[in-house]
């Protein structure tokens, strides 16, 4: 059975505006907010709206998740290390040194 490749269904194998339920969905905004959305700065009308695109958009998904990835690697990767008090003075005292200048 041969399958018709309408409009409509190029566009969604492009990943361009796909009509859902009389919404707009817009690729290049959902991949504007994968940041923002990994880092929780999302309004839950945004966040809603994100969510619903990328569940789905495979080619947004998977931008998605090769972002959040990455991030969970860099988390894995950088530590803390307590600054020595000594080190925090003499960085104050170069400074307001400069300053005095």
């Amino acid at each position: 059975m041969q399958i018709k490749w309408g409009i409509k269904k190029i566009a969604e194998s492009l990943g361009l505006k796909t009509k859902k339920k009389g919404k707009m969905y817009d690729c290049k905004e959902t991949l504007r907010h994968v940041m923002m959305a990994l880092d929780g700065e999302l309004s839950a009308d945004e966040e809603k709206e994100f969510l619903s695109h990328i569940n789905h958009c495979s080619r947004c998904l998977e931008k998605y998740e090769i972002e959040r990835s990455f991030k969970e690697f860099l988390t894995e990767k950088i530590s803390r290390h307590p600054i020595p008090l000594q080190l925090i003075d003499q960085i104050r005292t170069t400074i307001l040194g400069k300053a005095d200048r």
